[in-house]
């Protein structure tokens, strides 16, 4: 299978999986609401970042890995992929063990800190019952996941991700119809969880006669991980920390409201990278058997393809995100759900967030780990510092205002990299499809907002919703296709090959 068609696979099974789990997550986590409360859900929402947080200790491996095995595996060098693996092993090994302590310990002092109505063993055993399966998974199939990733046959895991997702939400169903205990809840993620690194495995070793872990372990093939280790942790206290704040000072029911409302922007977030990063991998081996000229008219038609999708959802998001709200939390009674400011924020938190994305794939995928080291470093410590004195002076808001000033940074610093340095060149092509794209998006939300009628149900919300997507869409790429009219073209031709060539085969099929 060539890169293309697995580039496609993968993105077309993320981006079913990112549906599905997004709409089962916002049905699951309004059953969860109305059955156990907002405290309930802010703790397991919660828990979900807390072990997000504990991930710092991975180091950054899993990355490291995928860059060093790209090589030996387009040269099918299977003693040296073997020999990495190897070492991966060992490594994943000593990390599980080192995360199930830390993960006890850390279990234990918030259990103490949380401001929750809930007992503490139920507090205590819904975050443990996370650390055992996220060290299952990192001692038993991280190793193996690392192999499928970089053979750019991602679509594997999502598949195997759908299968379980399916059983666990099932049985979260199953619990919540029966009235069982609130814990019963977590278990059932947690077999999930545990249900997919089985699979994993079994796949790996049916479809991988060559793997072999027992050999010498080749520790020295894995570089850059003390650079990706940067990326991770700033990364971390990115995502992480503005949902544990609320849970220890603002009490895990207000968690909860954030945790809606960030549910709904990871849903978006995921849809978009999965057609985002689905070339991730492809890119990396652009880059190691191509000249920089030729992976920069690639990377324009990247960057093209991200702002269009990006804006497209963005302009969607902005006009229906409060009708959702307002239809998503009818019944719920013990806090208030409606929070435009906070709705804002993070609309522009994600515009930022994902203009960046392409640009750090391409540093990572190149190599480039002391280079994205630097631009998280100098983004972590301001990101910390100004959490701090944003929490000080105008409380949460303060936090998510930090976020919003380190994600400008991040895309500022990435962007300008790539294209100033790295590739040699300027940044004028960059900005002209950025602002001519933000430029048509801030309109048709200004107009949208004005001629918006009343949403009552999920129907016409629907309904509503996929034709707004669609006008928002086509807007969009005609003002492209008369200010940027070569790129447009140039992607617009490629996306038609694609079609055409897989055309007559399925009409064979057919016939």
């Amino acid at each position: 299978m060539n890169k293309k068609k697995k580039s496609i696979y993968t993105a077309l099974s993320s981006v079913a999986l990112t549906v599905l789990n997004g709409l089962l997550g916002l049905i699951i986590t309004r059953q969860i609401i109305l059955n156990y409360g907002s405290d309930f859900n802010g703790l397991n929402s919660t828990a979900n970042q807390f072990i997000a947080m504990l991930m710092i200790v991975e180091g950054g491996f899993t990355l490291a890995t995928n860059v060093a095995l790209f090589k030996p595996l387009t040269d099918q060098n299977y003693k040296k992929i073997n020999s990495i693996l190897s070492a991966t092993k060992n490594i994943f090994n000593k990390i599980g063990l080192f995360f199930l302590g830390i993960g006890i310990l850390a279990t234990v002092v918030f259990t103490v800190v949380v401001e929750s109505s809930l007992s503490w063993y139920i507090v205590s055993l819904t975050l443990f019952m996370t650390v055992i399966s996220t060290c299952f998974k990192l001692m038993y199939a991280t190793k193996y996941r690392i192999l499928i990733q970089t053979e750019h046959r991602e679509y594997i895991l999502h598949f195997i991700s759908l299968f379980t997702l399916v059983i666990s939400q099932l049985l979260i169903i199953v619990v919540i119809s029966v009235e069982g205990h609130m814990l019963f809840i977590r278990l059932s993620t947690m077999l999930g969880s545990i249900i997919n690194s089985l699979m994993i495995v079994y796949v790996c070793k049916k479809n991988y006669s060559y793997m072999n872990f027992d050999i010498q372990p080749n520790y020295k093939a894995i570089k850059g991980t003390k650079d990706v280790f940067i990326q991770k942790l700033t990364g971390i206290i990115y995502t992480t920390l503005p949902i544990i704040a609320i849970s220890t000072t603002a009490g895990t029911i207000f968690a909860s409201v954030y945790a809606v409302y960030n549910s709904i922007f990871t849903l978006l977030k995921s849809f978009i990278n999965a057609i985002v990063n689905a070339p991730r991998m492809g890119l990396g081996n652009l880059i190691s058997t191509n000249s920089k000229d030729v992976v920069l008219k690639v990377f324009y038609q990247y960057q093209f393809i991200v702002i269009n999708v990006m804006f497209t959802f963005l302009t969607s998001t902005s006009v229906l995100i409060m009708p959702f709200i307002s239809l998503y939390t009818d019944g719920f009674s013990d806090v208030d759900y409606i929070n435009v400011k906070l709705a804002a924020i993070l609309v522009l938190i994600t515009l930022f967030e994902i203009i960046h994305i392409p640009s750090g794939n391409l540093i990572n995928m190149s190599g480039n780990f002391k280079i994205a080291r630097k631009i998280q470093t100098f983004s972590m410590v301001t990101l910390v510092i100004m959490m701090v004195i944003g929490n000080l002076l105008i409380g949460f808001y303060g936090v998510l205002l930090a976020v919003f000033i380190t994600a400008v940074l991040l895309a500022i610093f990435e962007v300008g990299y790539v294209h100033l340095y790295y590739f040699n060149s300027n940044i004028y092509v960059f900005m002209k499809i950025l602002m001519t794209t933000f430029g048509a998006s801030v309109f048709l939300v200004g107009i949208e907002l004005l001629l918006i009628p009343n949403i009552n149900g999920y129907v016409t919300f629907f309904l509503f919703g996929m034709l707004l997507f669609t006008i928002n869409g086509l807007i969009i790429l005609m003002i492209n296709l008369i200010v940027n009219n070569q790129i447009t073209k140039e992607v617009g031709l490629i996306l038609y090959a694609m079609i055409e060539k897989k055309l007559p085969r399925k009409i064979k099929s057919i016939s």
